[in-house]
């Protein structure tokens, strides 16, 4: 669920709207059958090397039908990750969706854009990586 919130973090740091172009863990299909344009945050295994701290890897990914737009949208958030790389946060409820709240929260980007492909509508995939370490305060 952790992404879920970070999908909710990057909504409000001004990247999107969460369920409009920020999805999480898949890409939703518009009303006449091709994926959504936008970025969806997925999670992806990791280890976890601490018994006080969760250590999760995730990916953005970016799908728009404007290949600028898709390439811009994953360089503004690797610069926003690398900006506050470092800093110490709390990750915001995701109302009705969860009330689980994540506090002393790193975030550090880990892979810069990569290109994965074109999907079967020819739009153009691409991917960015990081990490988060993180404490769960409170659950569901």
């Amino acid at each position: 669920m952790i992404t879920l919130h970070i999908a909710k973090w990057l909504e409000q740091a001004g990247f999107g709207t969460l369920d409009e172009d920020i999805f999480w863990e898949d890409m939703p299909i518009d009303g006449i059958g091709k994926p959504k344009d936008g970025l969806w945050v997925v999670p992806r295994g990791s280890p976890s090397v601490s018994r006080f701290t969760t250590t999760q890897s995730f990916d953005i990914y970016s799908r728009y039908a404007d290949k600028i737009t898709g390439s811009a949208k994953l360089e503004d958030i690797y610069e926003y990750l690398k900006e506050v790389y470092g800093d110490v946060c709390i990750l915001p409820e995701v109302p009705p969706y969860s009330s689980r709240e994540y506090y002393n929260v790193r975030l550090r980007p880990t892979a810069a854009i990569s290109n994965v492909g074109n999907d079967a509508q020819d739009k153009v995939v691409r991917v960015i990586s990081a990490e988060i370490q993180y404490n769960i305060n409170k659950e569901d």
